[in-house]
């Protein structure tokens, strides 16, 4: 049964990117949630070493101070989107929080995971096209029983845009003004 509760612009690119894991091997990737990446101030030199000092520490880094996080897609067969808003606090883990920087700065793809992520955590996290109009798109995925890192590697080479089409252009449209965070 799928709990959506409110449509956003990329719902369909979020329930093809889970039915494409699904029809691959992955049946535990049960939920996508597609998020706009904007950044609100610093630098990439700045950023970096504020975000690796919160790591040494074993905090967790000032993500709203440095980037919006906004929905942009939901697709999930265990929540609904209202539940996901609530918890993305706690299911966005530190593992993923730490490579915010890079995925917002370098150039696609870039492929993250939280390797301690379990239940309803995010356990991957990735940037599949470059930035458009400042913001860049980045894809969560979670899957309670696998690692993402093995579907990597046994699908070498996909072509990643034939999952998520173009959705560079349409980020820069979408306004919202709800901040996960």
């Amino acid at each position: 049964m799928v709990l959506i509760s409110t449509p956003l612009p990329a719902d369909a690119t979020a329930e093809r990117v889970v039915r494409h894991f699904q029809a691959e091997g992955f049946p535990g990737i049960t939920e996508a949630l597609l998020v706009r990446l904007r950044l609100k101030k610093g630098d990439r030199l700045a950023i970096d070493a504020v975000f690796e000092r919160a790591q040494e520490r074993g905090a967790t880094p000032p993500m709203r101070e440095y980037f919006e996080i906004q929905p942009y897609g939901f697709y999930s067969e265990i929540r609904t989107l209202i539940a996901a808003k609530a918890a993305f606090p706690n299911d966005f883990g530190n593992g993923l929080a730490y490579k915010l920087p890079k995925v917002f700065f370098d150039v696609a793809p870039v492929v993250v995971d939280d390797a301690l992520a379990t239940d309803t955590k995010y356990d991957a996290m990735l940037k599949l096209s470059d930035n458009a109009g400042g913001y860049a798109i980045a894809l969560l995925l979670n899957d309670p029983n696998s690692s993402f890192f093995e579907y990597l590697e046994t699908h070498a080479g996909y072509d990643w845009q034939q999952i998520i089409g173009t959705l560079g252009a349409a980020a820069s449209t979408f306004v919202s003004s709800e901040d996960l965070l």
